[in-house]
């Protein structure tokens, strides 16, 4: 089962990225799967460093940054729009075939 999310953020209407984030991470809970990474492509990692209140940089040379929404791995990848809460293997799986910025 796939299990990889995406969410188009022009199609949200009051849900922050957070939020989004939080209620997918309960979904995966409840499945039984254990969520550890969120990924965000460029507009979304833009939109989610507006919305909140700790400062991320789009530079530098860490691949992934410190635990952030909902306690997970920040995870920002070379797509323009992508918002997937993963599980570890969906993780090392994207990032075997793809960039990681």
């Amino acid at each position: 089962m796939n299990v990889i999310l995406k969410l188009n953020t022009r199609t949200m209407t009051e849900l922050t990225i957070e939020d989004y984030v939080n209620q997918q991470i309960e979904l995966m809970q409840q499945q039984g799967l254990d969520p550890v990474a969120v990924m965000l492509g460029h507009e979304d990692w833009l939109s989610f460093s507006i919305q909140s209140k700790v400062a991320y940089t789009p530079f530098g040379s860490a691949r992934r940054y410190q635990p952030a929404l909902g306690g997970l791995l920040l995870v920002r990848i070379d797509e323009m729009q992508a918002v997937r809460v993963v599980t570890q293997d969906e993780l090392d799986a994207y990032a075997q075939s793809n960039q990681i910025l």
